[in-house]
């Protein structure tokens, strides 16, 4: 079954061990078929499968040194043979080889070893079998090497970061100005779009007629990497239902997916346009990731991700989003707050201090009444 994020099944969660899982099932069951069929001895014949898999993997390791040695040893490794090696061979396979090397190897075998070799290293040296576009994809990911991780990290540390805890007092600075259309505390969230073509408009009334720029916040002013009091704004906008009622909210754009827009039109960067979907999922997950983890950032801001591949087909696309976002939170900021007064009326009645109730009336028997027959 196909991992999706629990939010929005168009975002992929992290890949599994199941790739792990299957190798070593197959691995099994083609034991299994080779002991069945068996015409030699098999664990000779494993033995030295192994060793051809290990020297391989040797043979590959003095191909990757060759390059680094020649071109790359001096600005990567700085002159350290001992950095050179590390990278280019995995020391576990080494011990391996040399172990089934002197255990298993035998003179009669040496004519397979040496063709089957020469076959890896010619499939290899002929790129017939790199590594596969998923292989690089989940190395990518396990080691936080995509375009969508720097830049998720560059967004947060260099804006959000800054920005959202400082983002309640502005709007409160905007309503002690007389400006009322933000009642709701509980809303004062900074909405961030996120469009899966990472398609982004300077205006969004432009986008959509029912979309109003209404004004900005008051500045948030920090002294920022040499920048003396270095300005930062937040823009407010009335978005429209079908009734033409206004739904107030502080809104921008994802600005760091217009770099991925950018970069799918430029030929040098050699991004394409599959690439910039699957780097713009992979930015909202790390996103969202980051955000969740951030005391200083929590309650402050709402994602709202949308697939507008069918945006030019409606006029208002944009503002149906949007208040489907402002409704469902809506809905959940006030299933939370009731649930906080029902808590705080138990708590209250637990609390109250005990009253003592005092009866005028005389005591009377357990068995207060007679039965006649």
């Amino acid at each position: 079954m196909m991992q999706v994020h629990p939010d929005n099944p168009e975002i992929p969660q992290p890949r599994g061990p199941l790739e792990r899982y299957c190798a070593i099932c197959f691995g099994i069951l083609l034991l299994v078929f080779a002991w069945i069929v068996q015409t030699d001895d098999l664990v000779h014949c494993f033995e030295v499968s192994g060793l051809i898999f290990s020297f391989c993997g040797i043979l590959k390791g003095f191909c990757h040194l060759s390059e680094e040695i020649v071109y790359q040893f001096r600005p990567r490794y700085r002159n350290s043979l001992m950095e050179a090696l590390k990278a280019c061979f995995n020391w576990k396979n080494v011990c391996v080889a040399v172990f089934l090397c002197f255990v298993s190897f035998k003179p009669e075998d040496c004519t397979r070893i040496l063709a089957t070799c020469a076959c890896v290293m010619l499939f290899t040296g002929s790129q017939l079998s790199g590594p596969l576009a998923v292989e690089i994809s989940a190395i990518c990911e396990n080691r936080k090497m995509n375009v969508a991780h720097g830049l998720a990290w560059s967004f947060y540390i260099g804006y959000l970061k800054l920005v959202l805890p400082r983002l309640k007092d502005s709007i409160q600075t905007f309503c002690d100005k007389g400006n009322f259309v933000l009642n709701c505390k509980d809303t004062w969230k900074l909405h961030i779009l996120m469009p899966l073509s990472c398609t982004i408009p300077d205006k969004l009334e432009e986008e959509d007629s029912n979309i109003e720029f209404l004004d900005n916040l008051p500045d948030i002013v920090i002294d920022r990497a040499g920048v003396r009091r270095r300005v930062y704004k937040h823009s407010l906008y009335a978005v429209y239902d079908d009734a033409k009622r206004p739904h107030h909210c502080v809104l921008e754009c994802a600005t760091p997916l217009l770099s991925l827009y950018e970069m799918s039109k430029e030929s040098s960067a050699e991004f394409s346009t599959e690439d910039r979907l699957e780097q713009a999922k992979l930015f909202y997950r790390t996103l969202k990731d980051i955000l969740d983890n951030s005391r200083d950032c929590r309650n402050s801001y709402r994602f709202i991700m949308y697939d507008d591949s069918e945006a030019a087909e409606d006029p208002h696309f944009l503002s149906k989003v949007i208040l489907k976002h402002l409704q469902q939170q809506e809905k959940e900021e006030y299933s939370l707050s009731e649930g906080s007064e029902v808590q705080t009326d138990q708590h209250e009645a637990m609390s109250r201090d005990p009253t003592l109730m005092i009866s005028n009336d005389a005591p009377r028997s357990l068995m207060s009444q007679q039965y006649t027959q």
